[in-house]
């Protein structure tokens, strides 16, 4: 965004870049939480009961 303020990039370019850093972002995060032994992977789809079952038997 800073390098649109100082009209370095276009608003265009500024929205790719964002988006890009953004998906760049999500790749490192689930990167380091699939490292991570202590990560409990719930499934959205499931019911509230069983991800909290889940939980709970860790």
């Amino acid at each position: 965004m800073v390098q649109y303020l100082e009209k370095r990039l276009t608003k265009e370019e500024m929205i790719e870049k964002i988006k890009q850093e953004t998906r760049k972002f999500a790749k490192r995060q689930l990167t380091w939480f699939r490292k991570n032994k202590q990560t409990i992977w719930l499934n959205a789809e499931d019911t509230i009961q069983n991800n909290i079952k889940i939980i709970l038997e860790v």
